[in-house]
């Protein structure tokens, strides 16, 4: 009687397990051509925005303060 009961057990986890797993994603050409150009379209507006930001603001170096708290960046 245990040994059907644990095996019973085991198959319903097993099952169970099997059924919630979630499935592989499969993409078509067409999926995946339009993934990637929305992936480098991210890609470049990203490295766009962090050049823009690095060419228009500077860090203050240390000898610009001379011992005093310098007021933050305007924009």
């Amino acid at each position: 009687m245990k040994k059907i009961a644990i095996l019973s057990a085991v198959v319903l986890t097993t099952i169970t397990l099997q059924s919630c797993r979630q499935s592989d994603d499969v993409l078509s050409p067409e999926e995946a051509a339009t993934l990637q150009r929305a992936q480098d379209s991210a890609n470049h507006s990203l490295y766009k925005g962090t050049i823009n930001i690095n060419e228009e603001q500077s860090a203050p170096t240390v000898s610009d303060a001379d011992g005093e708290i310098l007021p933050p960046p305007r924009k």
